[in-house]
Order: structure tokens, then sequence, then C-alpha cells
């Protein structure tokens, strides 16, 4: 049986078949959108609830899982001696880290809570390793420094068109905001130790794409291996295609998932938006 077992919540993009394969427990984000609360992290609602968003003419908003749930799912899991290695969404995008540590000191058991300082599929490479990890047999100590070095070996760019709902949120100034809008601006952001910086910026959608024909030229240039590669859209399905086909053009032998992001992260990035993860080999 192994050491650990893994948890994480509805912001990561994992597949049916991993979490099944895998064992991984996942715990909800909840989205409040025109009064009714929708439960984050069913694979097949994810396009419907883009469609509620464009219908919206109020913003979503997304709440993190109460403390009490983990507590809940951590006494579950640890009930038969297992300890639990909980990994969560950077701190700046959601306080579900904070909570899930909350948990940790509430419940009974040995609970390791880890901030993946990313989110999506990025966040994903980091659950399945650790997830591997425990199917091993390895211990959480073991399995830390693992993770380490996957997120290390992790880049996430996120392209967002429209900039109305990050900006409300605060994840990005209202100048910053208000002259992208008004200039048809598109930006491009990386995720630099958990926070959102500025990458580049272009105008139009076309820019988008041409920004990350120019990151693989580079990884090229730079001989840059690539083991896996996370796609996650926003309303930008076409785009994400076009990407993903240069994508598998440069790297044809890595691992590639292209999927809608879950609700909650549409709520943060709006209803135009476009992510590409890259985990870079050794």
């Amino acid at each position: 049986m192994p050491k650990f077992r893994v948890v994480t919540d509805s912001t990561v993009d994992v597949t049916p078949e991993e979490i099944e394969k895998y064992g991984i427990a996942i715990v909800p984000l909840s989205v409040l959108i025109d009064g009714a609360l929708h439960q984050d992290g069913n694979e097949s609602e994810k396009e419907a609830f883009l469609e509620k968003m464009k219908a919206s003419k109020v913003l979503p908003k997304s709440s993190q899982p109460p403390a009490g749930l983990y507590v809940e799912k951590y006494e579950a899991l640890t009930a038969d001696g297992s300890e639990v290695l909980s990994i969560h969404v950077t701190h700046t995008l959601s306080g579900t880290v904070d909570c899930a540590r909350q948990a940790a000191d509430i419940a009974n058991g040995n609970i390791t809570v880890v901030d993946s300082a990313f989110c999506a599929r990025a966040m994903a490479f980091q659950v399945l390793e650790a997830a591997k990890c425990a199917q091993e047999g390895l211990s959480i100590a073991e399995t830390l420094p693992r993770l380490d070095a996957v997120r290390n070996r992790t880049v996430q760019y996120i392209a967002i068109a429209n900039l109305e709902n990050i900006v409300k949120g605060g994840r990005i100034g209202k100048t910053m905001g208000a002259v992208t809008t008004l200039l048809n601006i598109k930006v491009n952001l990386q995720m630099i130790e958990g926070k959102l910086e500025m990458d580049a910026k272009g105008r139009g959608l076309k820019a988008i794409v041409k920004r990350y024909e120019t990151i693989l030229d580079s990884l090229k240039e730079n001989n840059q291996e690539v083991a896996s590669i996370g796609i996650t859209h926003v309303g930008m399905a076409e785009y994400a295609e076009t990407i993903l086909e240069n994508i598998q053009t440069a790297y044809p032998d890595a691992d590639t998932r292209m999927a809608y992001a879950s609700a909650s992260v549409m709520t943060h990035a709006g209803l135009e938006a476009v992510s590409v993860q890259f985990l870079l080999k050794d």
C-alpha cells in the first residue's frame, strides 16, 4: 500500500483516467454565477459553464473550499494510517492553499501541504509526479525533492485577450487593463515564482500565436527538450488548436494535452485566454 495519498484542488488539469489510475483526491472550488452556485471540477461541464459566463451580465465569483471540507477529506484518507500530500494552486490566484494549511493543523494524521506556484496543467505536473512517487512506495520526505525538481522545470505562459475579469480580480493593474483594451493590445503573462509577470504585448489575437512561435523557436535554439505540454484555454479553441499544431510539429514526442480551463480558472482569466505550459526535460 502507498505510504501517502495525494490531494489537490479543482483548478488542476488532470484527466479522469489519471485521477482513477493514481487515486488522486480532488477538493472542489465553487463559483457563483447568476445567483447559482456551481461546483468546480466536472470535466463535462466546462464548455457549458463558459457559455453561462458569456451570457451573464455579472462577473462570476469563485470561492475556495471551506477548511472543514479539507478536514473531512484528510481524516477520511488518514483513517487507515496513510499520510497525505496536498498540492494546490498558487496562493496569488486563490486562498485555497491557506485553507488547506488550516485544515492540516486541525485534522488528525500527518498532512503536508504544498503551494505548487502554478495552476492548471502546470500544477498537474507536480500532482502527477507525487502520485507516481506514492505508487513507487516513496515517503513524502523522499517525494518533496522530486516535486521541487518538477517545479523548477515547469514554465507557464498565460495569454489573455479580454482583461476585464483579471483586472477586476486585482491580478493586474487597472491602468494596464484600460490601456491594453483601448489599443486592442493582448498581453502574454508568465507565472514566475507563483506570480503573474508581464512577458510580452502585441496588437490583435494573432500576436498571441506569434509569441508562442517565438517561445518555441527559443526553446529549439537552446536545444531544450520538452517532456510534457499542456494547453488550457477559455473560449479560444481555434487559437489553441493552432498553437497545439505548432507545438506538436516542434516536439512530436512530447506528451500533450489540450483542455478547457476549470470554471474557477475561467472566472479569473475571463472569456478569452489560453495558457501554454511546458515541463522541460532534465
